[in-house]
């Protein structure tokens, strides 16, 4: 890649809508089998060495061949905005109203659901729900049409309005409704019948 294309793609970083000749020059980087090659060992130590000296030494004295490591980074950063732009590091959503029940009706929420690839995140963002008095504790669960609980985590909450984050390792689709119970701390692993708040998934 010339000087010229260099300055060209870094004067551009940060623009979420780059322009077609940026686009196309970026799609001429990413065909280029020299891109995805392994890079030399300690290649990253080196360019910022070069980058230091950059700084440091007079114009007339700079090394020139560190420029192509310069390039490919300022391409890579601007592959990473457009492919952000586009959407590509997105990960898949859902967005799931609570509500609280007759035994906390003026509680309510929201919980946030990613699918992390690993399994899905879900945060809850809850408001008027109270602490769990002492040998209690709230648990979340998905619960599916046919009737079976699985539990996504516990917690107590501090006291006023709490982001608390539980994990699922099922498909919340398969488990469509997202319930807050009420639990004691007995050592009874299955679902009390004190629900607290509930709130459902809009499934496809």
């Amino acid at each position: 890649m010339s000087e010229e294309d260099t300055r060209y793609l870094a004067s551009g970083i940060g623009d979420t809508s780059p322009d077609r000749d940026r686009l196309d020059l970026i799609r001429g980087i990413l065909e280029d089998d020299a891109v995805w090659a392994q890079p030399p060992p300690g290649g990253a130590d080196r360019l910022l060495s070069a980058i230091t000296r950059e700084r440091q030494e007079p114009a007339a004295k700079r090394p020139v061949h560190w420029r192509t490591w310069a390039a490919a980074f300022a391409a890579a950063a601007m592959v990473i905005v457009v492919m952000g732009s586009l959407g590509v590091f997105d990960t898949p959503e859902q967005v799931v109203t609570m509500q609280g029940t007759d035994l906390q009706p003026t509680a309510s929420g929201e919980a946030t659901i990613h699918d992390t690839g690993a399994g899905w995140s879900i945060r809850l963002e809850l408001i008027g729900l109270p602490p769990a008095a002492e040998g209690q504790y709230y648990e979340g669960w998905l619960w599916s049409e046919d009737g079976d609980g699985i539990s996504v985590g516990t917690f107590h909450l501090g006291g006023g309005d709490s982001t608390v984050t539980l994990w699922s390792g099922v498909d919340p689709d398969e488990y469509p409704s997202l319930w807050v119970t009420l639990e004691k701390e007995d050592g009874d692993p299955s679902a009390s019948d004190q629900i607290v708040m509930r709130g459902g998934l809009a499934t496809p």
